[in-house]
């Protein structure tokens, strides 16, 4: 059986003379302590480069006392974590599908292996209210990291508490414990958990910062944080969390870095790179599309008077691009289980821990500041063009798109350019964006309603009355965003 658990509490680090202090006036009343000894072991897993640590994502089997004896997959949610538990499988050496499953992505296809195992010996100090339940515990433990193989060395030695709340335990609680322990010499711990701390690995994102001395620097910087949020994406997506925007999101600010910057890009690495970006993009937006279009569609319907809603239009609808955002859900399933998608995710990496740059790339950050500029005189360029006596629907998408260039690109030099100014360009640029965002979606929904409409007369309880009337609401739309646009352009 899967469950998932959210952490509630703290961990420190004490020195081996340290005493815990008295808990038991926390809880007044009838409140009592108890004390508890556990010894279990913790066999952690992730690929040969440490892919998971280095995400945030720690896998472990645990076995011995412990009340949560199993397997346990925490992944990064918020400033704690979310646990999966999964029950003992009766190996603590074979990983269930399931977690493998889960955690395909955040190793980019590659296996898993036993990397480290972590002994501890556990006393706990349990304060319970007056009804038994469980305020918080407060867990000493004494920690020996082994090595793996029969005749493992012992890698390091250290002293933890751990803090975490129970069902009966509020913030309050736990403030005055944390409160407790600091005043008696322990020490917030520096580690994020016991797997980085028995490895000495860095932690996961918590590398220097340091100004980006050329080019190359910046482009990778911005490069990294598209990575992380592919991989952060592919683990909600594979929890059937959602995800899809997000992750959309992170593929266009790839594709646009390649494009407006190619002049510092391996042309061909670049073109084949952007090809399998475009395919994953495509499969993510068969999905979101879908996503979005309902969501108008129930709103567009939901704000006519009832009595002009004639047949089961909202249904209709819904039906037909429901069965067409399961289908691209399942296309996109199989997909992220193909050697493809873990061969992006391997791609996407490499240009990270080694992008095939120019020798433009190793030139002064302030070199970029030209392509910026000439990703803005694109949007100028394609939105003239739109909106001019000739322009149609696709020279305005193609602005939209060009604004969503401009503005990574002003993401992407914002340290470069000043802040100031690049906020202001992302802030216009999203405006443009969105204006001609509404305007691609009301292009499209009235062509669905066309199509829709066309097939009435083949169902005896539908017509296309109501149909025409979202139809030139979208009309309406697309016309109002249009002048929009417009308006955009004189307010520069």
């Amino acid at each position: 059986m899967t469950s998932e658990h959210s952490d509630r509490g703290n961990r420190y680090d004490a020195a081996a003379a340290w005493v815990l202090p008295e808990l038991r006036d926390l809880v007044p009343g009838a409140g009592r302590v108890e004390q508890l000894t556990v010894r279990s072991d913790s066999v952690y897993f992730d690929t040969e480069q440490h892919d998971l640590l280095r995400h945030g994502v720690t896998l472990r089997c645990r076995t011995g006392q412990a009340d949560d004896a199993g397997w346990q997959l925490t992944v990064p949610a918020g400033d704690a974590g979310t646990e999966i538990r999964v029950d003992p499988t009766g190996s603590h050496t074979t990983v269930p599908k399931e977690l493998a499953a889960l955690t395909a992505g955040v190793r980019r296809g590659q296996s898993l292996r036993h990397i480290v195992t972590v002994h501890t010996d556990r006393t706990v100090q349990r304060v319970s209210g007056a009804d038994d339940q469980v305020v918080v515990d407060v867990a000493d433990d004494r920690v020996d990291a082994v090595a793996p193989g029969r005749r493992a060395a012992t890698l390091s030695s250290w002293r933890e508490i751990r803090t975490e709340l129970g069902p009966a335990g509020g913030r309050d609680v736990l403030d005055a414990v944390d409160a407790r322990l600091i005043g008696s010499g322990a020490t917030a711990s520096t580690s994020p958990n016991e797997v980085v701390r028995a490895l000495g690995v860095s932690a996961a994102g918590v590398a220097g910062h340091r100004p980006a001395r050329t080019a190359g620097e910046v482009l990778v910087g911005y490069l990294a944080e598209q990575d992380d949020a592919l991989i952060t994406g592919d683990l909600t997506l594979r929890r059937g969390l959602g995800g899809i925007h997000p992750t959309r999101v992170a593929t266009r600010r790839l594709r646009s870095t390649l494009r407006v910057f190619a002049d510092f890009l391996d042309p061909d690495r670049a073109q084949a790179f952007d090809a399998d970006l475009s395919w994953y993009a495509g499969l993510l937006g068969g999905v979101r599309d879908r996503e979005v279009q309902r969501a108008r569609f129930t709103a567009a319907i939901a704000e006519l008077p009832e009595e002009l809603v004639l047949g089961p239009v909202g249904s209709r609808i819904e039906q037909h691009l429901l069965t067409e955002q399961l289908q691209h859900q399942k296309t996109l399933d199989k997909a992220m289980n193909s050697k493809r998608y873990f061969a992006l995710l391997t791609e996407t990496r490499g240009w990270v821990t080694d992008p095939p740059f120019t020798t433009l790339a190793t030139q002064r950050p302030a070199k970029l500041r030209a392509a910026a500029r000439a990703a803005d005189r694109k949007v100028t360029d394609h939105l003239a063009a739109g909106l001019g006596p000739n322009g149609d629907d696709e020279e305005l998408h193609k602005a939209r798109k060009a604004a969503k260039r401009a503005r990574y690109a002003a993401e992407l030099t914002r340290n470069v350019v000043g802040k100031k100014k690049a906020k202001h360009s992302i802030r216009c640029y999203q405006e443009l964006q969105d204006i001609l965002g509404e305007h691609q979606d009301a292009v499209v929904a009235a062509d669905l309603l066309r199509r829709i409409a066309a097939t009435t007369p083949a169902h005896h309880d539908e017509n296309g009355f109501t149909y025409g009337l979202l139809y030139a609401r979208e009309l309406r739309r697309a016309a109002d965003t249009r002048a929009d646009a417009a308006g955009w352009v004189d307010d520069l």
